[in-house]
């Protein structure tokens, strides 16, 4: 937005930069359109206005701002160094060429804090933009798990985030749960993390960065039949541990879960479900890892029970080195009458009961079960399928007994070359690497099944595009060449 020329032209100037003014324009041109993303518990976090505007002067891009102030004001009228209203607070930091703002919220709520503020260039002309702060998320910043219960700039530890989401719902949005960028580390827990709210989503930065302990005492996170379409992203969940069902994720009858881009591992129950378990809950788990961890019931990567309407989906995910004393080391599905559960591009292996008389993974008789594209292997019984009603597609699965799959383009009674679980990419996920000799490469066919292979599902479980090449290789690794010597800078 360009602003009138509100100061004149010193005497001192020589004619040439009088000239170069006239030339150039030595109005300075600012932007109304500045919209800026924060935490809801901001806390003097500095605002780059200046980046957008340009200083009206060819060659010369000196740019200050000199006032703040209501967004409602008049330029004339704007003459502070800091404005404030209940949602939120500016000052101007320093002085001189490419000074900043800084920003501090004043509310515990989502919300929208505008402001307008004056930039000044060399030749002392002025201009005027509005800057709108949109406040949409919640910010933890302390690996702690103690705390007042208060949220705000000094201390906001995850549990503190998820009680203050709870109570800062408006308009029935979604309350989002982020993490300071420069916070890397492990949150201990000094208690489980219950969620029994609607709408909330916690999205870390990444498992390699956050890692959510239970510190081999308590479970990791317990969603209650209360919660509703919450979202938790990008963390490692470890060392859990409890006596009940689900050490290290605990779906006890909530709805509409989205578990992404998780590391579940080194958890541990007394009874079922190991890393995850859905009781009764529906959901999703996709593009994760499940890993190391033991139940000493069944299930020891995860287990699933239900009825009607709790449907559970495992799409793009690694299920591998479970243990059980029962049945179902890496997975135990008991599903009720109505209920859906699907496995697609998911890769089970080297789960062990320890017994070959105990089958490391178990699928009972009831639900309505769908395999697509999967692969399960391990070193005891591989696998006892009893579900009648089942569709079985472009999948390999070893030792094998139980009920006749219903589908296309099978492999039973065959093992597949798989590498060491290993983490390949900045991902931190961890996979079983194929190679293009493996017989799950470029194995699935599209036209059987519901694969969604490119389409549903774009990428592998670390992000690779699928395909790589004719056809989507089986399992939740897709095969693409890394040059090792190129990607490392030698020569």
């Amino acid at each position: 937005m360009q602003a009138k020329q509100s100061r004149p032209i010193f005497a001192f100037l020589t004619l040439m930069l009088f000239n170069q003014l006239i030339m150039a324009g030595s109005t300075p041109l600012t932007t109304d359109d500045l919209d800026l993303i924060s935490a809801i518990n901001s806390g003097s976090v500095y605002l780059d206005v200046l980046n957008n505007d340009y200083s009206g002067i060819s060659n010369d891009d000196f740019k200050e701002v000199i006032a703040v102030c209501d967004a409602s004001s008049t330029d004339q009228d704007c003459t502070g160094n800091s404005f404030s209203n209940a949602t939120g607070s500016v000052s101007i930091n320093g002085a001189g060429d490419d000074n900043n703002i800084l920003f501090s919220s004043n509310s515990m709520f989502t919300g929208e804090f505008d402001f307008k503020y004056i930039m000044q260039n060399s030749m002392l002309n002025t201009g005027s933009a509005i800057g709108k702060v949109t406040l949409d998320h919640y910010e933890v910043n302390a690996l702690s798990d103690a705390g007042t219960q208060g949220c705000d700039a000094a201390e906001c530890t995850l549990r503190e985030a998820i009680v203050n989401a709870a109570l800062g719902t408006v308009d029935n949005n979604d309350n989002t749960i982020r993490f300071n960028r420069d916070l890397q580390g492990t949150i201990t827990l000094q208690n489980p993390l219950v969620i029994d709210d609607a709408l909330l989503e916690i999205i870390g930065p990444g498992a390699d960065q956050i890692i959510i302990s239970g510190d081999n005492q308590y479970r990791v996170f317990n969603l209650t039949a209360v919660a509703e379409s919450v979202l938790i992203s990008g963390l490692t969940i470890s060392n859990g541990n409890t006596t009940g069902n689900g050490a290290g994720v605990f779906i006890d009858g909530a709805r509409n879960i989205v578990l992404e881009s998780l590391r579940i591992t080194g958890n541990q129950s007394n009874t079922d479900g190991g890393g995850l378990y859905f009781s009764s809950g529906s959901g999703i788990i996709q593009n994760s890892e499940i890993s190391g961890n033991h139940a000493n019931g069944k299930g020891g990567g995860i287990g699933i029970t239900g009825s009607f309407g709790s449907d559970v989906f495992v799409d793009n995910v690694t299920i591998s080195g479970n243990t059980s004393d029962d049945e179902g080391a890496g997975f135990y599905i008991d599903a009720g009458n109505g209920q859906n559960v699907r496995f697609r591009y998911t890769t089970t292996a080297f789960n062990s009961t320890g017994s070959f008389q105990i089958a490391s993974n178990k699928v009972e008789s009831g639900g309505n079960i769908n395999f697509e594209a999967s692969i399960v292997v391990s070193n005891d019984m591989d696998l006892v399928f009893n579900a009648t009603n089942n569709l079985v597609n472009n999948s390999i699965i070893g030792n094998y007994s139980g009920v006749n799959f219903t589908g296309d383009n099978n492999l039973t009674e065959t093992g597949v070359a798989l590498a060491p679980l290993a983490s390949i990419n900045e991902t931190n996920l961890q996979v079983h690497k194929i190679e293009p000799d493996s017989i799950a490469y470029n194995y699935v066919d599209d036209n059987f099944g519901k694969v969604g292979c490119g389409t549903v599902i774009p990428t592998d479980q670390i992000g690779t595009l699928r395909p790589v090449d004719q056809a989507c290789d089986a399992g939740a690794y897709e095969y693409i060449f890394i040059d090792l010597i190129f990607a490392s800078d030698f020569e």
